[in-house]
C-alpha cells in the first residue's frame, strides 16, 4: 500500500503498556453515553465519575498522565489543563475520582470522552477486511488516510479524533503529539500512521 503525506502527519495515541499503570474500569457509571459522537450530559451523572482499578492488579501502582479506561481514557489533571489551554476541539473531560483494588481513593483524575469522531480511512489503500454496514473495520492491518476528506476539514476540527472505522483507534495531529511529548506526559505512546500495524503496541 502507498502513504501520503498527511500520514506522516498524524499519529495513533496509544497507552504505553507499563505493568506498574493500572488499568481502569466504571464502577458504578454507565459507559455507554460515552460510546456516541456528541458531547454527554453530565447532569445524567453524580459526579465526579466513579472509576475503579481493573485486573490484572498491578503490585505498585504509579498512576500515568494517560490510563486505559474501556473504549477511553482515564486522564491527569495535567493532560486536561494541557487540552484546555490548546483549544482542543471535540474532547468533553468530566471528573472522575479512582479507586485502587485495596480501597484507596485517587482524586484529581478526568474520563476523556473524544467525541469528535471522523470516517478518514482511504477506502481505496488500506489493508483489512471490508466495512461492514456500520462502515467498521474490524481486521484493519494497515492504513492510509484519505487526504481529500481530511483536508477538507479545517485544522482546528481535526487536531484530534477518533476513527469511525475502527473506534479504538485515537489519532493526534503532530502539532499536538509535539505538545504531549514537550509536557513530558505519561504512559503515552504514538505510533505515525505510516507506521501503525495491527501489532504495533507489541513490537
Amino acid at each position: 500500500m502507498k502513504y501520503n503525506e498527511l500520514d506522516k502527519e498524524y499519529y495513533v495515541m496509544s497507552m504505553d503498556g507499563a505493568n506498574n499503570h493500572p488499568i481502569l474500569a466504571w464502577g458504578k457509571t454507565r459507559m455507554s453515553p460515552f460510546l456516541k459522537a456528541k458531547p454527554v450530559d453530565e447532569s445524567q451523572f453524580e459526579l465526579p465519575l466513579k472509576l475503579i482499578f481493573d485486573e490484572p492488579y498491578p503490585a505498585q501502582y504509579e498512576m500515568a498522565d494517560l490510563l486505559m479506561l474501556a473504549t477511553i481514557f482515564g486522564v491527569s489533571e495535567q493532560f486536561k489543563t494541557l487540552f484546555e489551554d490548546m483549544g482542543i476541539y471535540g474532547v468533553q473531560f468530566v471528573s472522575a475520582e479512582i479507586e485502587s483494588n485495596k480501597g484507596n481513593i485517587i482524586k484529581g483524575h478526568s474520563a476523556l470522552h473524544i467525541w469528535n469522531k471522523l470516517s478518514a480511512i482511504d477506502k481505496n489503500n488500506y489493508i483489512g477486511g471490508e466495512p461492514d454496514m456500520f462502515d467498521t473495520i474490524l481486521d484493519l492491518e494497515k492504513f492510509s488516510l484519505d487526504a481529500t476528506l481530511i483536508e477538507s476539514i479545517p485544522l482546528e476540527k481535526r487536531l484530534i479524533f477518533g476513527l469511525l472505522e475502527k473506534k479504538t483507534i485515537i489519532l493526534v495531529h503532530k502539532t499536538v503529539y509535539e505538545a504531549i511529548i514537550s509536557a513530558n506526559l505519561t504512559g503515552i505512546r504514538f505510533f505515525r500512521v505510516d507506521e501503525w500495524d495491527k501489532n504495533a503496541m507489541f513490537g
